[in-house]
């Protein structure tokens, strides 16, 4: 009998030195196993969700359902008013004449279409590293040199979906600094960058790459197998959202999820072990948005006053 009762007794200390060692329930109505019996019974298992640890599914769910909501009616992040436009930069910086940004803006408001950048490229009036280099001094990043392969290769981390819709590639990861460099290919989007550091729990740093080398790299990575992308919508309700990010953490048991809004996405990413899994929610005003901000166009300036706009 009285081994019986050590037994009882080491059980229950483990049972207590566990849940010591583990955080309790991020939710504050959490029901978890109430009595020793069903401690001991129920192995202690659980979820991280934005570090935030919950023991059992429905209090994931709940948590999860609040965030996705949060996120949803989050608004966009819109692009600074105060940026120093193209046509000037490259005018100051005597690869452009006045008569020649002139040109380029009646080209882009015949055709309705295309970045000021593309038409002084397309006449001729400059090339793309004279343009590459006055977008740099637009956003105040340096010109990429070259692409480090490796890093190329771990554009699995950010969904294809993201790298497309703000035109970026990643560039360089330094390990020692954990600092990852994205390179844009057409304007450097801040917002997207914080959520990258907050979804991949790193540093970032942008830079300006040749639009055409952007393209180019993304048009390689569209043609490999991402089976760790899943990509759902255009969604607007976000307790659908929940019920199908609970599904998937149901069936793959993450040790952790994070999810932020980037754009007109909410990216979920789920980490199994050494494996992830990314959950990327298009919202509906996602491609309205791209298409405002790309068919905006230069606009034809007075010939006494070259302030000249870009978009």
């Amino acid at each position: 009998m009285s081994n019986f009762l050590n037994l009882l007794t080491w059980a229950r200390n483990r049972t207590q030195r566990r849940q010591q060692q583990r955080p309790g329930c991020g939710l504050i109505s959490c029901s978890g196993p109430q009595t020793f019996w069903q401690r001991l019974r129920r192995r202690r298992t659980g979820t991280l969700l934005q570090g935030v640890f919950y023991c059992q599914p429905e209090c994931l769910e709940t948590a999860l359902t609040a965030q996705l909501s949060r996120l949803h009616v989050l608004a966009p992040a819109v692009l600074p008013p105060n940026r120093i436009p193209l046509g000037l930069l490259m005018v100051a910086r005597g690869k452009l004449t006045y008569l020649e940004v002139l040109a380029a803006l009646e080209a882009q408001r015949r055709a309705h279409r295309g970045k000021i950048g593309d038409w002084i490229e397309k006449l001729g009036f400059a090339t793309e590293q004279d343009v590459t280099a006055a977008l740099a001094l637009q956003w105040g990043c340096p010109v990429a040199s070259s692409s480090d392969p490796s890093a190329i290769e771990t554009a699995g981390r950010i969904p294809l979906a993201l790298l497309e819709a703000f035109h970026m590639l990643p560039l360089h990861f330094a390990a020692s600094t954990n600092t990852l460099y994205l390179a844009f290919g057409e304007r450097v989007d801040h917002a997207a960058l914080y959520a990258i550091e907050k979804i991949l729990d790193c540093r970032t740093q942008p830079c300006v790459a040749p639009r055409k080398t952007v393209a180019r790299h993304l048009e390689h990575l569209r043609q490999q197998p991402r089976s760790s992308d899943v990509e759902f919508g255009p969604m607007n309700d976000f307790s659908e959202m929940s019920r199908i990010s609970s599904s998937y953490i149901a069936r793959l048991c993450p040790d952790a999820v994070r999810l932020c809004r980037v754009g007109g996405f909410i990216w979920l990413r789920l980490k199994i072990r050494t494996s992830t899994t990314n959950l990327l929610f298009r919202l509906p005003d996602m491609s309205s948005q791209f298409q405002v901000l790309s068919s905006q166009k230069e606009p034809l300036p007075r010939l006494c006053s070259p302030a000249f706009t870009e978009n």
